[in-house]
């Protein structure tokens, strides 16, 4: 047999995906707010000032892009952020919007819950999980577009 034989080649098919960026004008401010620190330096040299100022600010938006998690539902997987569960832990989806999403991280959240959490990202989704070794009884996702998420849910959940 020569190498690779028996291995059977599978399609990946991303049926969801988003990247949890905040929005366009934090962006932007966060930036110039981190690039401003380069105003120290102007009495030592404005040419110092401006490239470490730019230097701070390309820095402060590739961490927020680096750090913005990522939903992805794939191949009977759900990634959000960090972790990964395939679809048939999944319960029930629930759609959650602003009111809905306060409430779930305020008064009605159970500390034991996954969390991938934006505050500015106002609605997300509540999926249930129905594995009994998992001691998280669910995993409560910001998302900007939640009904398309809840939809590419159920459909690797089976339910």
């Amino acid at each position: 047999m020569g190498r690779g034989a028996g291995v059977v080649c599978q399609s990946w098919e991303v049926t969801f995906r988003e990247r949890v960026f905040p929005p366009l004008p934090v962006f932007v401010l966060l930036c110039l707010l981190a690039g401003s620190f380069g105003l120290i330096l102007v009495p030592l040299s404005t040419t110092v000032a401006a490239l470490v100022g730019t230097t701070i600010a390309v820095l402060a938006g590739l961490v927020q892009y680096l750090t913005a998690p990522v939903l992805e539902v794939e191949d009977g997987w759900f990634r959000a952020g960090t972790a990964r569960i395939e679809g048939h832990f999944l319960g029930e989806v629930e759609v959650l919007d602003r009111a809905g999403m306060r409430t779930a991280m305020g008064t009605g959240a159970d500390l034991r819950a996954y969390t991938v959490y934006r505050d500015h990202t106002s609605t997300g989704i509540r999926v249930a999980l129905v594995d009994e070794r998992d001691p998280a009884p669910y995993w409560l996702v910001s998302s900007r577009n939640a009904p398309a998420l809840a939809e590419a849910l159920s459909g690797i959940s089976g339910r």
